[in-house]
């Protein structure tokens, strides 16, 4: 699976950028997303706050704008 942050504009919903995450790390993502199954992999979340600095400091780069909502995608 691919898992990627995507950052879509508040005010037209546009998406406006998407950072890949790097293979390797489902294990972080499990914990940082709260996932208890394989399962709960497969969808898009909205992220929070705190979900989003958990996110940044694993890529080790900032990526908050109040501009933007985030959110994590899946594709496979």
């Amino acid at each position: 699976m691919n898992y990627v942050i995507e950052a879509f504009d508040k005010s037209r919903e546009a998406l406006i950028f998407e950072i890949k995450i790097p293979d390797g790390n489902f294990e972080s993502l499990k914990v940082i997303m709260g996932w208890s199954s394989i399962e709960d992999s497969y969808y898009g979340y909205d992220l929070d706050r705190s979900q989003l600095s958990k996110l940044e400091a694993l890529l080790g780069r900032e990526i908050f704008d109040p501009r933007y909502d985030f959110q994590l995608g899946c594709y496979d």
